[in-house]
């Protein structure tokens, strides 16, 4: 057997991915909400807020001038009882607003908190590796068989039994039982 290029060797390409990792980092968040505080305590308002409440307070304007008008005009209608102009504008002079004394700021501030977070992803790294292999070639050359037939085979048989007669009846030897 004959071997060709048999001095070949292995080459191996590599290819290597390094390993990653990614962090993410959210801070710890403090906030403090002090808008229901402003808002009750001393009128400060958003937008919105400040437009709902100048609608209601005007409503609830007209319903009092309403009601202010009526009073009059019931007790306008009592003349005849001796109630006069005089004694209804008298009396309404002499009506006196009503306070209310109250403690600043009134309403307290809303604290929220968030803590802090870290989010690490790692990716492995990897190593690859092609292999190219030269196969060897073999060359297959065979040696010298020589067959040399000295005598022809010789066969002799002999047959040590008797005949087979089927039925056996027809066997001339054959005795019933």
């Amino acid at each position: 057997m004959e071997m060709k290029n048999a001095s070949a060797q292995p080459v191996a390409t590599a290819t290597t991915q390094a390993p990653k990792l990614t962090q993410h980092f959210t801070n710890s968040q403090f906030q403090m909400d002090s808008y229901n505080m402003r808002k009750e305590a001393f009128g400060l308002l958003n937008a919105t807020d400040f437009a709902r409440s100048k609608a209601e307070a005007g409503q609830q304007h007209i319903q009092e001038l309403t009601q202010e008008y009526v009073d009059v005009g019931k007790q306008l209608s009592h003349i005849e009882k001796g109630v006069t102009i005089g004694d209804i504008i008298k009396q309404k002079a002499m009506q006196q607003p009503s306070y209310v004394t109250v403690f600043l700021p009134n309403g307290g501030t809303e604290f929220s908190w968030s803590p802090a977070q870290a989010n690490n992803q790692y990716e492995s790294g990897t190593a690859s590796y092609d292999w190219s292999i030269t196969k060897p070639e073999y060359d297959y050359i065979p040696g010298t068989f020589t067959l040399k037939i000295t005598q022809w085979p010789h066969v002799e048989i002999e047959y040590t039994g008797g005949f087979n007669y089927v039925p056996p009846s027809a066997d001339p030897n054959y005795k019933a039982e």
